[in-house]
């Protein structure tokens, strides 16, 4: 908070004594950064005061403070009011560089929100901590909302396009018929973005043991390793690769720790090896993507890693192959719909494709 912020936020609280009014009591909250906008007279006596209540991408809700009492019996009324933001469309572009993807990310002033969102929308065909390599290329459009010309929220990726490797990846997102919230991403020529099993159900990992036969770290014996094995340290956090029902929380031989996820159509997940689990319960509904658990070394495991599974009516398949299954496109009148709304978000990426931008066009 600014001097002067903190200066009226002393003078309001002297004259209302004990905060009486609780609606004003948010400006004890503000956070650094937050812009606060005070009005005073001639006499420097404050007059009124504006602050950011919560905001989104299209209004801000602001607190206001009017004074209305005289000099001599100073006294302040609040309320909150909605207002609405400038909504711009912002574009960002770039080379991934030896520095990594993070930190490229960070150079070409992509806000974390939106790199998040990126990992997400691609998290079904892209594994971001394992494929991502240098000379990979991004375009990113989102839109942001603005209040009095400061960034009040940032808000959806609504086109990106990821060259990974020279094969290209295309997201837009669709509202559908209504243009609601209710959407899904798709590639520019309409396929649907969704996949039923993501590519790593562990952040920040390395394969260290593929599906197949192998030799048993353990037992020293050749046997078929039935999942895939991610090096990660103790704690990592591990996350559903489907949408199901937790099956099994507990321990098991060999596993340790494990917890059993089932989903539609015969297929199951394995997480096994792990430290603790992240609350969750038999028979608990659980949403991809959810964090489920923590990598550990429990069991029969020589390291701290995570073993996944996956099968389909209790037989063991290759994670990485299944995890790729393709999505049904849209056709029909639903694919007009769709071709006729993707053409303002493809000359926005066309622009990309030929500079590297860091600066807003609304």
């Amino acid at each position: 908070m600014s001097g002067l912020a903190a200066w009226v936020v002393r003078e309001w609280a002297q004259c209302v004594p004990g905060s009486r009014d609780p609606s004003a009591r948010i400006l004890f909250n503000l956070q650094p950064d937050q812009v606060v906008q005070a009005e005073v007279d001639q006499d420097k006596l404050l007059v009124s005061l504006r602050a950011p209540v919560t905001t989104n991408t299209t209004t801000s809700l602001e607190l206001v403070i009017r004074r209305t009492g005289g000099f001599q019996e100073p006294a302040f009324k609040a309320n909150s009011q909605a207002a609405r933001n400038e909504m711009h469309y912002e574009m960002r572009s770039g080379t991934i560089t030896a520095s990594g993807f993070f930190r490229t990310m960070d150079a070409a002033k992509v806000p974390d929100d939106i790199v998040r969102q990126m990992i997400s929308i691609f998290s079904g065909v892209v594994d971001f901590q394992h494929d991502i390599v240098q000379g990979d290329q991004f375009r990113i459009v989102y839109e942001a909302g603005f209040r009095d010309g400061v960034l009040a929220r940032n808000g959806r990726v609504v086109a990106v396009e990821l060259v990974n490797r020279t094969q290209l990846y295309q997201a837009l997102w669709y509202g559908g018929a209504d243009g609601g919230n209710s959407g899904a991403y798709y590639t520019f020529d309409g396929r649907g973005m969704a996949r039923p099993f993501l590519r790593s159900p562990v952040e920040f990992s390395r394969l260290s043991s593929n599906f197949g036969w192998r030799i048993h770290p353990v037992h020293r014996q050749w046997i078929q390793h039935k999942g895939v094995d991610y090096a990660a340290p103790t704690g990592t956090r591990v996350f559903a690769t489907a949408d199901g029902t937790v099956d099994f929380v507990g321990q098991q031989t060999g596993y340790g720790n494990i917890v059993i996820l089932k989903h539609p159509d015969g297929y199951s997940t394995y997480y096994a090896h792990l430290s603790g689990f992240a609350g969750i319960q038999p028979g608990q509904r659980i949403r991809q993507g959810q964090m489920i658990a923590y990598v550990g070394q429990t069991g029969w495991a020589t390291g701290p890693h995570l073993h996944y599974e996956l099968r389909f009516n209790d037989v063991p398949q290759n994670p990485l192959s299944v995890m790729l299954m393709e999505p049904v496109p849209l056709s029909g009148r639903a694919r007009q719909r769709f071709l006729s709304h993707v053409s303002d978000m493809l000359s926005r990426i066309h622009v990309l494709r030929g500079i590297e931008v860091e600066s807003s066009l609304g």
